[in-house]
């Protein structure tokens, strides 16, 4: 168990500086998801959420990755497979080195397991039919690829089909066909292509790929100031259409079954915890 309240406290620490980097910078962001709908409808977090997204448009995600670390604390630090190389994810975070916040999926992994914001970049894609369903399948192909290569992400598959294909995708294609492939750099060379795309794409982006969801990338470009939980971030200025595209009826709160968070597996706010430290807390039962 944890302290929600706490641990929010603690992400907003994060955007915060992240937002003040990006002013000093001169680049955009824009609280995105949940954490724009938490504004919009709480003025603040979803009560029960516990994780910020912000996405930024590519030239601004490619700078901040670049040359935001002069601009944060000391105690921030930009994940990205560019700067550390065992990083799983084709997106950003900026993890706070002081905590740990560990997911089940990441227990094998090298990586600094600090509290953090996702940060994701917004790419224009082709707008026609065969654009967005292509773009669509090579994108849900990649994640499926890069997250089977992490056993331990396999294992919290729930869905036993599911399941079952991420064994093969690890064991068959990770370990057997694509043996010897440098991670880093399969996922190096599938951000350049969506970097290439974007410079030719159209007023068109993935609002979420989960759900095949596309957007006018312009909707990104015009910002507003949110108050949230006493702050004040940008967000897309017209958040009816973005979250109406991403909810549906989103000031409708959902029922308490459909409440859920990430349920990490282990989460201190006041130390962050070396892979031999953690490891040997798994080893002795202390995280399950």
């Amino acid at each position: 168990m944890y302290d929600l309240k706490a641990l929010q406290a603690k992400e907003i620490e994060i955007l915060q500086a992240i937002h003040d980097a990006c002013e000093k910078m001169g680049i955009e962001y824009v609280i995105m998801h949940g954490t724009l709908l938490g504004a919009v409808r709480h003025k603040g977090f979803i009560p029960w959420d516990d994780d910020i997204d912000i996405c930024m448009v590519r030239d601004s995600y490619d700078t901040f990755i670049r040359e935001g670390h002069k601009y944060l604390p000391e105690n921030l630090k930009i994940q990205h497979v560019s700067h550390e190389k065992a990083c799983p994810n084709i997106f950003a975070k900026v993890r706070d080195c002081n905590t740990t916040f560990l997911h089940a999926e990441h227990v094998d992994l090298g990586i600094n397991q600090g509290v953090f914001i996702d940060i994701f970049p917004m790419d224009r894609i082709k707008s026609s039919r065969f654009g967005i369903t292509s773009e669509y399948y090579r994108k849900r192909f990649f994640n499926v690829i890069n997250e089977c290569f992490d056993l331990a992400y396999v294992k919290t598959i729930q869905r036993p089909m599911s399941k079952a294909i991420g064994y093969f995708v690890h064991y068959v294609i990770n370990r057997g066909i694509m043996r010897g492939v440098d991670r880093s750099r399969f996922i190096l060379r599938e951000e350049d292509r969506r970097r290439r795309l974007h410079n030719r794409g159209d007023d068109c982006t993935f609002i979420s790929i989960y759900k095949k969801i596309t957007g006018k990338y312009s909707l990104f470009t015009e910002r507003a100031l949110y108050d949230f939980d006493g702050h004040k971030f940008y967000g897309p200025k017209n958040y009816d259409e973005v979250l109406s595209i991403l909810y549906g009826d989103y000031m409708k709160v959902p029922p308490k079954e459909q409440q859920i968070t990430h349920k990490p597996l282990f989460v201190d706010l006041e130390r962050g915890y070396s892979k031999e430290e953690i490891d040997k807390m798994i080893a002795e039962g202390v995280i399950k």
